[in-house]
């Protein structure tokens, strides 16, 4: 049976959890996501380093009491690097998706269908690459994806390293036109919006704001983007 209440979806390039001071801290990131308090966290560059005794994303998962999907596209000191989904509710299918498109710039997805309040949603959570070419190609490997086993409700999220007028090649992969510009990076003075949410179809996404306190603008160099999907709405708002 599903729920009426919506969802809650967050994005969060974490930076490995070394904050704009400089100083590594898990907890310090772990404070914000618990303040957020959303259903569906995708994290990028998560990894790296150890949280005392567990990796990031294992670490985040437990203290949250969410489901985890690891999606590592490298390492970094024998420790797994990227992407990573937590979910509040069952992971019932996961593939990761290589978007791998330049050899010294590994990136990936994670395309997973989770069983949420709201019923199966399908999320895939990516975060491309830095160069033009590269993110049309990566964009048109998540279009490939997409037109497998389409369902009722998709959530995309990731850090997209996409802003101006190329975030029209965004329509490719179901992103709505205009797209709300909310200003996600650096995280001390966001200028750019780099963060991305959106839902296919795309009116299930109510509300969209970068979550900005005192607390995430140290915590990493990005601040995390928060948005609201409802059961069935109209409008989309921006804040």
């Amino acid at each position: 049976m599903t729920s009426s209440s919506p969802l809650r979806v967050m994005t969060y390039n974490v930076h490995s959890c070394v904050g704009g001071d400089r100083r590594y801290d898990p907890e310090r990131i772990l404070k914000v996501l618990r303040e957020i308090d959303a259903d569906i966290i995708a994290l990028q560059e998560v990894g790296g380093l150890m949280a005392g005794e567990q990796e990031q994303a294992s670490f985040f998962a437990d203290r949250l009491g969410m489901s985890v999907v690891a999606g590592p596209s490298l390492h970094r000191r024998k420790l797994p690097f990227g992407n990573a989904l937590l979910v509040r509710g069952e992971i019932i299918d996961i593939t990761l998706v290589d978007l791998t498109v330049m050899a010294f710039a590994e990136r990936g997805a994670i395309d997973c269908l989770a069983e949420t309040r709201l019923g199966p949603v399908r999320i895939l959570a990516a975060h491309l690459g830095l160069f033009a070419p590269e993110r049309r190609k990566q964009i048109a490997l998540i279009a490939s994806r997409l037109a497998e086993n389409p369902q009722p409700l998709t959530v995309l999220l990731g850090d997209f390293n996409i802003f101006g007028p190329e975030r029209r090649h965004l329509q490719r992969i179901g992103a709505p036109m205009p797209m709300p510009k909310v200003r996600s990076f650096p995280a001390r003075r966001p200028m750019v919006s780099l963060d991305r949410i959106w839902t296919i179809p795309n009116n299930r996404l109510v509300r969209l704001a970068a979550h900005r306190t005192p607390l995430t603008r140290i915590a990493s160099d990005h601040v995390p983007l928060v948005g609201t999907i409802e059961p069935w709405v109209e409008t989309i708002e921006a804040a």
